[in-house]
């Protein structure tokens, strides 16, 4: 029977201790949900039968149901109760409140099913780190070489603007003005002031 790797569906808390829903997809079988504190391990049996009363659900494939679970699950987080052997997870439905039961797997099976999750969310946080290395790889190498070397050869040439470098005004300011020049009319000597008109001298 082929099984892939377990599916975690959200975490859940039950007096302050905090617990892992999960699944995984089973050809040829039923969906089971397991809750987990990473030490002990608590399934239900088959789900489908318990919500044959959620529209959204019916008629699915178990990878559907599987999704449909976990958005389910991750907008409303689960309300998980733990008595002994015997624990409740219970969520909202479009046709009301669903519960499932679940018992607790003995000991040397949950041992087992513990070590199967740990090394499954491993080899998927390898592969999702390759993936997005691999991605920013393709990004890089996506940049083109010409703008690229457009940029670096921006980057050698002086910004020789005087307004850019705080100056201000225009660059005639920056030019050295000679003895007597005009200020309005560079390159073309100052005329001498005018004195007025003397009455007295007629």
């Amino acid at each position: 029977m082929d099984a892939e790797p377990w599916c975690p569906l959200c975490t859940a808390s039950h007096a302050n201790q905090r617990y892992l829903c999960l699944t995984r997809i089973q050809t040829g079988t039923s969906t089971r949900i397991h809750v987990t504190n990473g030490n002990e391990v608590w399934r239900t049996d088959p789900v489908e039968e318990a919500l044959e009363d959620w529209d959204a659900v019916r008629n699915v494939t178990s990878r559907e149901l599987v999704d449909k679970l976990r958005e389910k699950f991750q907008n409303s987080a689960p309300v998980l109760d733990v008595q002994g052997s015997i624990a409740t997870l219970t969520f909202q439905v479009d046709s009301g409140k669903v519960t499932l039961d679940l018992l607790k797997l003995p000991i040397s099976e949950a041992r087992a099913q513990v070590q199967e999750v740990l090394f499954d969310l491993s080899d998927c946080v390898r592969s999702l780190e390759a993936q997005l290395k691999d991605r920013e790889g393709s990004a890089a190498a996506s940049a083109s070489p010409v703008k690229q070397s457009q940029r670096n050869h921006l980057l050698l040439i002086p910004d020789v603007d005087p307004r850019k470098k705080g100056l201000g005004g225009s660059s005639a300011r920056v030019k050295k003005r000679l003895p007597g020049e005009s200020l309005i009319n560079p390159g073309s000597k100052r005329k001498k002031e005018a004195k007025g008109v003397d009455f007295e001298e007629s």
